[in-house]
């Protein structure tokens, strides 16, 4: 699931990149070979957007337990009952 979120992500910075050289290549057509590319700024924010995939907190898929930590250690010791947990 977090690949899929990651692939999509990447998808949508990209889609962005494309939109905005598509944007200022509008303009350049409309108002001449004045108006930027628009890689100088549209670069910089690919950059920006694909660094943050990596390094930014992203969101869980994970839903609080009902009971919190100690429903959570209840459980886990119920699951390790036995065993030599945590391994040496």
């Amino acid at each position: 699931m977090a690949r899929d979120d990651l692939a999509s992500r990447t998808e949508e910075a990209v889609g962005f990149y494309e939109s905005e050289l598509a944007r200022f290549a509008a303009l350049r057509a409309l108002h001449g070979p004045t108006v930027p590319d628009g890689a100088a700024s549209a670069g910089p924010q690919l950059v920006r957007l694909l660094n943050d995939l990596n390094t930014s907190q992203q969101p869980t898929w994970a839903w609080p337990l009902p009971g919190g930590q100690d429903q959570w250690r209840r459980i886990a010791q119920e699951a390790t009952a036995g065993q030599s947990w945590p391994p040496a």
